[in-house]
């Protein structure tokens, strides 16, 4: 096994040594199923526009629940001093813990895929629009974990790196509001910064090319600065 894949492993088994990863596990299969058969069954709408909206709301609330003991847990216990000793790099490092975050993603996306079986029983869906949903959730997904990631590496305590995150990840949401108050290059570049904007066509499953660049670019640019951060505190 090598390093890395080691590494993987271990944010993996420290993951699920608490109660917390089981949690979220079982709240989000749970919540999915609930959102989707409401719309189902209750309100006769055999549609996954509202279940994507309210799973993405939850990705919103759960992600910083999932990250702040990355790189802040570590710190803590003085073990992150430890791991940067290890012939990988800081790169490397943070790709580790946020390649053990993405497992648990899918684990989360996969197993709300069961909310669809009752869709596929009682209407004749087009698996485009559900497959386009679930790859906008994946990247949404993405995007707000490696944002997570990012103010652990910022923080030395996991509280103040949930809280940092939530504020992070909500002033994000509704950055566009500020919009309503500029005109011009401002208001455009809030609106292009707005998370909330760019999930409303992804979680109708048209997955629009800017929206779908903007999360990777997001998720990209919050890795680079967690390893740049990782390489400024060891100086």
């Amino acid at each position: 096994m090598t390093r890395f894949a080691a590494l993987v492993r271990k944010e993996l088994l420290e993951l699920f040594a608490t109660p917390t990863a089981y949690a979220t596990v079982a709240v989000f299969w749970f919540a999915s199923g609930f959102f989707f058969s409401f719309s189902l069954l209750f309100l006769r709408a055999p549609k996954m526009v509202s279940a994507f909206h309210n799973l993405t709301l939850l990705l919103l609330l759960l992600a910083p629940i999932l990250t702040m003991r990355s790189v802040a847990e570590e710190r803590q216990r003085g073990t992150l001093e430890l791991l940067q000793s290890l012939p990988l790099g800081d790169a490397r490092l943070v790709a580790a813990k946020y390649a053990g975050l993405l497992i648990l993603l899918a684990l989360l996306l996969v197993g709300s895929a069961v909310a669809v079986i009752p869709l596929a029983l009682y209407a004749q869906p087009d698996p485009g629009p559900i497959v386009g949903g679930y790859l906008g959730l994946a990247l949404f997904g993405a995007a707000v974990l490696a944002l997570g990631l990012l103010v652990s590496a910022c923080c030395a305590s996991q509280a103040v790196a949930a809280v940092g995150t939530w504020g992070l990840l909500l002033g994000l949401w509704f950055v566009d509001y500020g919009a309503h108050a500029s005109m011009g290059p401002a208001a455009a570049l809030f609106r292009h910064l707005s998370l909330s904007l760019h999930t409303r066509t992804t979680i109708r499953g048209v997955l629009d090319g800017a929206s779908a660049v903007y999360l990777v670019s997001l998720a990209v640019v919050a890795l680079v600065w967690a390893t740049q951060v990782l390489r400024w505190r060891r100086v």
